[in-house]
């Protein structure tokens, strides 16, 4: 069962390297010196084969990333420990409006209904360095490495843990690269990486399909 959804921002390293310049700005002063967390409510999740709704009007973003379950209750705990209190990982994909700020949550961008499509979970406590790759009607269209992280799976999950108490069931999507893949009504998206279960959603207008 899917608990809460945790998502961080800023935890590829093409993130850093394009907002760097504003980050010395105003509002923001200086560069984030820790996870920059949000939550992908409820309404946002939905499993493969499933439907990711385009409000109309609005530029829709694919962002295929890495899922980590969690597998007991975690407070508190060690990057050392944060194996122990993994169950599994999933593909999914952070689906977004364009991000045009870090400074206040972007609840329209980020919470939308269908806006975080989540496959099946592998049990597994680790996870080997990883091509997440993008298809649309077919064709590959992205492709990152989870070596481009910023932060690990352990360290976000120990990171997350100093201030949330974790329970069996909630998740932490790894974070995206700035890039992201513009999505169309009707289009057929596939997001793979060795030794998962592709994670395979259409496209469709809000309020019915195309």
């Amino acid at each position: 069962m899917i608990g809460t959804v945790f998502a961080v921002a800023l935890n590829h390293r093409s993130q850093i390297d394009f907002w760097q310049g504003e980050f010395h700005e105003a509002p923001y002063k200086a560069p984030p010196e820790t996870p920059i967390w949000f939550i992908k409510p409820r309404n946002t999740v939905i499993g493969s084969g499933d439907v990711i709704p385009h409000p109309i009007g609005e530029t829709v973003q694919s962002g295929a990333t890495l899922a980590l379950f969690i597998g007991q209750t975690s407070r508190n705990i060690s990057v050392q420990n944060a194996n122990q209190h993994i169950a599994g990982y999933a593909l999914a994909n952070e689906i977004s409006l364009p991000e045009t700020s870090f400074y206040r949550p972007a609840i329209k961008a980020k919470c939308r209904d269908g806006f975080c499509p989540i496959g099946q979970m592998i049990k597994s406590s680790t996870v080997k360095p990883l091509d997440i790759v993008t298809e649309i009607n077919g064709q590959e269209v992205d492709r990152w490495s989870t070596q481009d992280l910023v932060h690990s799976a352990p360290e976000l999950l120990a990171a997350l843990s100093e201030f949330a108490t974790l329970k069996a069931g909630d998740i932490i999507l790894l974070g995206t690269p700035h890039q992201r893949v513009t999505l169309q009504p009707a289009d057929k998206i596939i997001v793979k990486a060795e030794g998962f279960p592709s994670l395979e959603n259409t496209v469709a207008l809000a309020g019915g399909l195309v």
